[in-house]
């Protein structure tokens, strides 16, 4: 794998000391050979992780469009380049996640009529949802892939758990994540966004994000030839549990007043 930046760095007061949103495009060694279950060598955890991969194309264009929306309110120079490199991080992750996607065909999974449907999700939630909820469920999806990142990247046993290239792949999403994870938010202030808009949002999310994200998982078991055993059910619902607990305290940091990304 390697990755390559491709366009000017952004920087701000707010960050911490050393954080910049730098833009990274990223490359493959070998897409091929990836093997089917790169995750635990777990079918149930690696479709849920693939699902997660098909929402993000779809879900970075939401994301970029609920941001610019807003862009005409940042007058300052600091907030327009963070603007920037936050639409071109997201534009890059759609764009590697889109190649990955597309290697999966070679299982036999459907993967076009997966995304088509991720893509009609969002597509709803633009037209069904006003723009600053759709900002809002922006606001609350870069919490929860930041608190993934925290997680990848933290974790001791990563290396042991995924394939190399998959490793490598969330990890540099994961980077990337972190360094902008309190753009949408800040914007999300600036527009008047409160606490109640920011909890309506939460449930938004649950409904946009989460149930499509369990449909399609569910849609790409059935869909494999292989049938999981029970072992594999128990190895993939004990990982889960490990994870969640790892996760929760910084999932409910996001349900205080007070909260703030960084």
């Amino acid at each position: 794998m390697s990755f390559t930046e491709v366009h000017e760095p952004a920087r701000s007061d707010s960050f911490p000391d050393g954080i910049a949103m730098q833009p990274r495009e990223y490359e493959f060694e070998d897409l091929e050979a990836i093997p089917q279950y790169w995750n635990l060598d777990n079918p149930v955890l690696t479709h849920f992780e693939n699902a997660f991969s098909i929402m993000i194309p779809p879900g970075e264009r939401f994301f970029i469009d609920s941001v610019k929306a807003y862009e005409g309110r940042v007058r300052d120079d600091e907030g327009r380049d963070l603007v920037r490199a936050f639409v071109q991080q997201e534009t890059l992750h759609g764009e590697a996640h889109d190649r990955y996607n597309a290697s999966c065909e070679r299982f036999g999974i459907d993967i076009k009529a997966q995304e088509a449907y991720a893509a009609k999700v969002f597509r709803r939630a633009q037209r069904w949802l006003p723009k600053k909820i759709q900002l809002g469920i922006t606001v609350f999806s870069e919490h929860l892939t930041a608190v993934g990142a925290h997680t990848l990247l933290d974790s001791p046993d990563a290396e042991g758990e995924m394939d190399p290239q998959m490793l490598a792949f969330w990890r540099w999403h994961a980077a990337e994540e972190l360094e902008h994870k309190s753009v949408a938010f800040d914007l999300f202030r600036r527009i008047g966004g409160g606490y109640l808009t920011r909890m309506l949002s939460v449930l938004a999310a649950a409904l946009f994000l989460a149930v499509p994200m369990v449909r399609i998982a569910r849609s790409m078991m059935r869909e494999d030839e292989h049938r999981i055993t029970g072992e594999e059910r128990r190895q993939a619902a004990a990982f889960q549990r490990r994870v969640i607990r790892i996760q929760f305290p910084l999932l409910l940091a996001y349900f205080r007043p007070s909260f703030h990304p960084w």
